[in-house]
């Protein structure tokens, strides 16, 4: 059995995982979205869904915002599933 890790096997985490991407907080830049728009959710566990106009919204259509204002206040993880 080999315990050197370096040594061992890896990949990357998406190969197996299913994992989603994940976007940390960055102030306000020319930084765009993601070009297939994926549902997201913030670090308050709050899931946002992208919209028809380019911005993105909760689930129950009260609040909405563009991906620029989610990117510079909350991480970010794809939701999957």
């Amino acid at each position: 059995m080999t315990t050197n890790p370096h040594t061992l096997h890896t990949t990357t985490g998406r190969e197996h995982s299913g994992s989603g991407r994940v976007w940390l907080v960055a102030p306000l830049c020319t930084t765009a979205a993601p070009t297939d728009r994926p549902p997201v959710r913030d670090d308050l566990m709050r899931t946002w869904l992208p919209d028809g106009d380019a911005t993105y919204r909760s689930p129950d259509g009260r609040r909405k915002t563009t991906w620029a204002q989610l990117h510079a206040q909350f991480d970010l993880v794809e939701v999957t599933s």
